[in-house]
């Protein structure tokens, strides 16, 4: 189980900016996950763009609060009945 050590000695901005350029590689086509050569295949990520993504926001989220800032809420609908007396 991670300490709270563990989670100091993270450099939460530096994972954000190589998850940064992992997404944007992603996005261009650049980085090839999965390649065919004939019969052989080769795979070099498994990772999905959704988890990319996922892990990107998390970092964000903690260099900022390394920072001393405030980071953003997420912001969710809540569905509503409105009724009639």
């Amino acid at each position: 189980m991670p300490d709270e050590q563990d989670e100091l000695a993270v450099d939460w901005c530096g994972r954000a900016a190589t998850l940064r350029k992992v997404e944007e590689a992603l996005l261009t086509g650049e980085l090839v996950t999965e390649a065919r050569f004939g019969a052989d295949m080769a795979r070099y990520a498994t990772a999905s763009l959704g988890e990319v993504q996922r892990a990107l926001n998390e970092a964000i989220r903690n260099c900022q609060i390394a920072r001393g800032e405030t980071p953003a809420r997420a912001r969710y609908a809540i569905r509503g009945r409105m009724r009639p007396y």
